[in-house]
């Protein structure tokens, strides 16, 4: 594989070759921009997969006549090529400068890109830095001078928050009366935002003091959620051809998030062992955040289908350690990832050469990797065509899977954490709930205990000892049902405090 390389100003790629005599070359070649570096590395890399030796020994060529063309321009307009000057190396700014008259816009542009490599930003979490700066913070304190922001000013910017209307495609309503007003988590992560550098500032010398203030109250919206008996159902109605059926299986089997679905590795499943890997995820991010941000954990950055396009879909490995694990597969969903295998070698015939091979079993047609959020769209759209009202987005379809395989395994939260790549606090605090299936068990349950001899609607009697009789005897010889008693009981508890 290619090698980036950055020196000084200058971004390299270093990658070998085999010339015309057998002999292996180490290469080099140098870029103004570490796009264009990155860009000639997933070039490079493409070419040593598919072994084209004759066509990097030509790539190499090109490049040096390229560069042997642009130095002999450099020479002739020198002229007769003096030596020129050693410049005076520039003094470094001095150690008192005055930062105290700069704005919050200053202080961010500088702070931000330092502050996201300290703490191993993902491209995505510095993009969503940029875009809550962007759309909500800089139009009201942009233009502020630092020093100038107090405790009353934070406060009356959340306040004006809380008035504050969506934009973008909620606000797509004929009476603007109608349109939702920012969330309590959007209003708490412009707070974050906001707040998160005043450490900072203060000894870089932008404020004298931190402003004292606390932050908004935030109520987390729990994700919807489905019982394994809804999922599989909602799986019949999809036709079996169709990836949207082998997407949603591996999301609710393998409790995977929709950027690991896509990101699977075709080479990565072991039919005789039953299991495959999660190693890499498919994000699509901005070329400033792949500009900033390390590039350890970068894979692969996927060529633009538009060239003006600002942002780039991206192969990267997971956030945590955690989060790479070994997932065993059922048999059923096996048999799916063999179709869809024959199905990519019937694509790569009829594409021939323009196919894209990059070994992701999740992929269009020619090759080319899917957008992680057009999972959720391609849901939406199944769910409205089968008239369901109570949807779920995709990853509502991990959070289904998790809370099944706490009922199956009887509350063992460390075991169904670590098969998805979370941690057991995560999965007990957002994952513990009973489910509308559940509630209603339960309510029936409490109606044959408290009104066992009442008649019901339709004429008969409601309950009677004996039956009772037999809910105690399923509760002593089902486990899985007194397990979920217990946790409809626990739930009804916690809610009510």
């Amino acid at each position: 594989m290619a090698t980036y390389k950055m020196r000084g100003d200058s971004h390299s790629v270093v990658y070998r070759y085999i010339d015309e005599n057998g002999k292996k070359i180490q290469h080099w070649e140098t870029y103004q921009t570490e796009l264009e570096a990155l860009q000639r590395k997933v070039y490079i890399d493409c070419l040593q997969k598919e072994n084209k030796n004759d066509e990097m020994r030509a790539a190499a060529r090109d490049y040096k006549a390229r560069r042997a063309a642009v130095k002999d321009a450099i020479q002739r307009a020198r002229g007769a090529f003096r030596p020129v000057e050693p410049k005076e190396p520039p003094k470094p700014s001095p150690s008192g400068e005055d930062n105290s008259q700069k704005t919050f816009r200053d202080f961010m542009e500088r702070f931000l890109p330092i502050h996201a490599r300290k703490e191993r930003f993902s491209p995505n979490s510095y993009d969503s830095y940029r875009t809550t700066l962007k759309t909500h913070i800089y139009p009201y304190f942009g233009d502020w001078v630092m020093s100038s922001i107090k405790a009353e000013d934070i406060d009356l910017f959340v306040d004006y928050l809380s008035g504050k209307r969506c934009s973008g495609s909620k606000a797509y309503s004929g009476d603007p009366f109608k349109i939702p007003h920012l969330s309590q988590s959007t209003i708490k992560k412009c707070y974050d935002v906001l707040t998160v550098g005043f450490p900072t500032a203060k000894k870089w010398g932008y404020i004298k003091e931190i402003p004292v203030t606390s932050a908004p109250s935030c109520k987390m919206k729990k994700r919807r959620a489905w019982d394994a008996e809804r999922v599989m159902d909602l799986m019949e109605k999809i036709p079996r051809d169709s990836l949207l059926h082998l997407e949603v299986h591996l999301a609710f089997v393998c409790s995977l998030r929709a950027g690991e679905v896509v990101g699977i590795e075709a080479s990565s499943v072991n039919f005789e062992d039953k299991s495959l890997w999660i190693t890499q995820i498919v994000e699509r991010v901005s070329d400033e955040a792949i500009g900033q941000l390390p590039k350890e954990d970068l894979i692969k950055i996927f060529p633009k289908l538009k060239e003006n396009s600002k942002s780039s879909i991206i192969l990267k490995t997971p956030k945590t350690e955690g989060s790479v694990r070994k997932q065993y597969l059922t048999w059923p969903l096996l048999a799916e990832i063999k179709e869809r295998m024959q199905e990519i070698e019937r694509n790569k015939d009829f594409f021939g050469s323009e196919y894209q091979d990059y070994g992701l079993l999740i992929c269009n047609p020619d090759g080319t990797p899917i957008e992680p959020k057009s999972l959720n769209g391609k849901l939406k759209e199944a769910e409205m065509a089968l008239g369901i009202k109570d949807q779920i987005e995709f990853q509502g379809l991990r959070k289904s899977g998790q809370m099944h395989k706490v009922r199956l395994t009887q509350n063992n939260y460390q075991l169904v954490a670590e098969n998805a790549g979370q941690s057991p606090e995560v999965l007990m605090s957002n994952y513990n709930e009973a489910l509308d299936s559940e509630k209603r068990e339960l309510a029936q349950l409490v109606e044959e205990h408290l009104y066992p001899r009442l008649v019901t609607e339709d004429g008969k009697r409601g309950g009677s000892e004996d039956s009772m009789t037999e809910i105690v005897e399923k509760i002593r010889s089902d486990p899985k049902f007194s397990q979920q008693i217990l946790q409809l009981l626990l739930s009804s508890a916690a809610n009510a405090g």
